[in-house]
């Protein structure tokens, strides 16, 4: 099996994203963080001498969008993946459109992503 043109577009498609991915769950952990040490300065202040030390819950953050149209741009991208696949195993009637299944393959991928931001749990 040869690299050809498609399949590396495919492949930085798909780092594209776990890149994306891998930078919202460090922005993730960064807020978590930052709440957890906001939540532990504060709490310093107002804590009496014997009270006991309680953590503080952290904030969830969801990585899905709540946006609806991020929703519908994902939902979109999966179909371009399906279609994809079954450009490249034939299962198409367009026999001439075969030979570019890795256009609607790399295209549903970064679409898909846009399903990802981080964001408050609702």
């Amino acid at each position: 099996m040869g690299l050809d043109t498609g399949l590396i577009v495919v492949i930085l498609a798909v780092l594209v994203f776990y890149l994306r991915l891998i930078i919202l769950q460090r922005q993730r952990v960064k807020r978590v963080n930052q709440a957890r040490a906001l939540e532990l300065k504060d709490g310093q202040s107002k804590k009496k001498k014997g009270a006991a030390k309680t953590p503080a819950p952290a904030p969830n953050y969801s990585v899905l969008s709540p946006d609806r149209r991020d929703r519908a741009i994902g939902v979109a991208g999966l179909a371009l993946i399906i279609l994809g696949v079954f450009l490249y195993s034939g299962l198409n009637p367009w026999q001439s459109a075969q030979p570019y299944w890795w256009i609607p393959t790399a295209v549903g991928i970064v679409a898909f992503s846009w399903l990802f931001r981080l964001g408050p749990l609702p």
